[in-house]
């Protein structure tokens, strides 16, 4: 009897969870986000808290839709057709500078990603003087702009989509390409890359943090609870995610899949492997998913000497509170 008595109870509070899970869905409408890219490992998180059920646990309502080539994730956040997106702090910083409120609600990266790579040994910085160097034409170069413009290179930029083919052809000398995308590609398609010719923007005092997901100051003003618990529930897809690598990998394909995104799993389990990295705190190799102070100096500081932005803006406003 008394067995019985304790199964019913845990039946009872496991459905009074599931109608208040109901109930606080019903009482706000779909959070639609949106990631910068389409579907990869970049995303693994989001995609985990989707399908482990992590935002129906949290009471919210997510639909994940990747942007176009004809619609961005920006101008989707603008348009009012999704209402989080993810964006590096820097491009995010340089929005708020030009009047477009955002709100961090979540910090995912802790590192920089960005890396040079040339075909020939880089013995100083100087031995990029005039050279012809690949950049992305949708941008993400503040840094190493900053670079030639700081080091006085005078370097010829050579804007690409996404392809690495202007590199290996040589069409090139070097190029831009973060650690997690570009680089694998590089390195699988047999180019020889000596570490005298590659250097990472992160060890030369240029270590600013990436990916963060972001709503309008609006959005987060009328819908804060929601908000939260869906930065909480996000979190807690990271952080699984990080502990089942294998698992999380087999979402992550099944995604790119749905999306009939031309990849493989070894460059997405490279990704993976190197987005989680990303997340961790050099100082105690720890993912907190919040946005350190020092680092939003950091980028303040660089986007300034830059000319980026036009005045240093303020953590208090710029982070969900």
């Amino acid at each position: 009897m008394k067995k019985d008595m304790k199964q019913l109870s845990i039946c009872l509070t496991t459905c009074l969870f599931a109608l208040l899970s109901i109930v606080a869905q019903a009482q706000h409408p779909p959070l639609v986000f949106t990631p910068q890219w389409m579907p990869q490992s970049q995303f693994a998180g989001f995609y985990v808290a989707m399908e482990k059920g992590f935002y129906q646990e949290a009471g919210v309502d997510v639909i994940i839709q990747h942007p176009s080539s004809s619609n961005s994730a920006i101008n989707k956040l603008r348009q009012g057709k999704c209402h989080a997106i993810t964006l590096q702090l820097i491009q995010a910083m340089k929005l708020v500078d030009g009047g477009m409120p955002l709100v961090n609600v979540l910090q995912t990266s802790q590192n920089n990603s960005l890396m040079l790579v040339a075909h020939r040994p880089i013995h100083c910085l100087d031995s990029l003087r005039g050279k012809k160097v690949g950049r992305w034409k949708a941008g993400f170069d503040e840094l190493a702009q900053m670079l030639d413009k700081e080091k006085k290179l005078q370097i010829v930029w050579v804007p690409f989509l996404q392809s690495v083919n202007l590199f290996i052809s040589k069409a090139i000398d070097a190029t831009l390409v973060m650690s997690y995308n570009e680089y694998f590609q590089l390195l699988s398609s047999g180019v020889k890359l000596s570490p005298e010719g590659t250097f990472r923007f992160s060890e030369m005092g240029y270590n600013i943090p990436e990916d963060g997901l972001y709503v309008t100051r609006n959005y987060y003003a009328a819908h804060t609870e929601q908000v939260r618990r869906f930065a909480r529930a996000s979190r807690r897809g990271w952080e699984w995610a990080a502990a089942h690598p294998k698992e999380t990998l087999d979402i992550v394909m099944r995604f790119t899949k749905d999306y009939q995104v031309n990849t493989n799993r070894t460059h997405q389990q490279w990704m993976l492997k190197e987005i989680i990295e990303l997340q961790r705190k050099k100082s105690n190799h720890k993912a907190i998913f919040t946005l350190d102070p020092a680092d939003f100096q950091l980028a303040n500081k660089v986007l300034l000497h830059g000319g980026f932005i036009r005045q240093a803006i303020s953590l208090n406003t710029f982070i969900g509170q």
